[in-house]
Formats: structure tokens, C-alpha cells, sequence
């Protein structure tokens, strides 16, 4: 399975066709399903002083270099506004906690696991760091499924961590 992190995705260099602005994936949109999340859209600003956003489907993207400039192979106009208004801006997650079904805070969310393999893409994984007094003393990968709920600035898990007090 070929996989990728969003922070090897997010701020690398895009190259649109037609285009001589600087471009840069800044965001990915994705949306709950039964088992996981799926990623339809990214948003990728161009220029430099002159930021303007746009919202692209991830098939756009042909493939993703360990290195360099990330090509776009089917280009269409990106849109303004992303095409599913609840989506889940996964930037917007980043540094919130993660709290267990009891309430007790784990950790805080610092990165994604993405399957880029295919359209859409399918965010497996949520890479959580242990904070604080947490009964984790270790980095988790937590599959999106277990994730039950984000309101505000929380987000909560349907499951209780294995080795926690009763």
C-alpha cells in the first residue's frame, strides 16, 4: 500500500500547467464515511504576494515524488468554495487533543497517513503525540474509524486505550 504523510504533502511546490505563478498545496478536505475519511479535494494557493486559493479533486494529482515539485496531471480550473461544505479541513485539526471514550485526554493530533493510491484519497491513519499526564508514553497511529466525534476543540475516540486504569 502506498502511503504518505500529509506533512510531505502540505507546502511542497505544485506545478500547474499553463500557469508561471508559484504554487503550493496548503490544505486537504476530507469527509467522514462509515469506516474512515475519504479526501476528494486540496486546496492549493498560487502566488507569492497575491495568495489565491482554489479547490482542486485529488485526481489531479498524478503522483507524488519523494522529492521535488509535485506535477498535476489532468488539470482543471479549481474552484472557489470546496464542493462538500462539512468537509473536515485537516490542517485544522492539527495540535488538538485526542481524548479517549472516559474523557481523559491522550494526546494531540500532529499528523495524517494517507492513502494517495487512488481516487478518492483515504486518510487511514491519525498520528497522535502523547502531552501531559497521558497513559501513553508513546506516539499512537490511530485508525480514523475509531475517531467518533470533533467538536470544537476537541476531538474524541469511540474506543477506551488498551492499558488504561479502569
Amino acid at each position: 500500500m502506498e502511503t504518505v504523510l500529509y506533512s510531505e504533502i502540505v507546502r511542497r511546490p505544485v506545478k500547474l500547467p499553463g500557469e508561471r505563478k508559484r504554487a503550493k498545496i496548503v490544505d486537504i478536505i476530507a469527509r467522514k464515511v462509515k469506516t474512515h475519511w475519504t479526501a476528494h479535494e486540496v486546496m492549493i494557493e498560487s502566488g507569492l504576494i497575491d495568495r489565491e486559493g482554489a479547490f482542486y479533486p485529488v485526481k489531479i494529482i498524478s503522483d507524488i515524488p519523494d522529492e521535488g515539485d509535485i506535477y498535476i496531471g489532468k488539470y482543471t480550473a479549481g474552484r472557489p468554495e470546496p464542493v462538500n461544505r462539512g468537509g473536515i479541513f485537516l490542517s485544522n485539526l492539527l495540535k488538538k487533543p485526542v481524548h479517549d471514550s472516559k474523557g481523559k485526554e491522550i494526546g494531540k493530533i500532529y499528523d495524517y497517513e494517507i492513502y494517495a493510491g487512488r481516487d478518492p484519497w483515504i486518510v487511514w491513519k491519525v498520528l497522535v503525540i502523547p502531552t501531559g499526564l497521558s497513559p501513553t508514553k508513546r506516539r499512537l497511529r490511530l485508525p480514523t474509524k475509531d475517531i467518533d466525534s470533533i467538536k470544537g476543540d476537541k476531538v474524541t475516540l469511540s474506543v477506551a486505550l488498551k492499558g488504561e486504569d479502569e
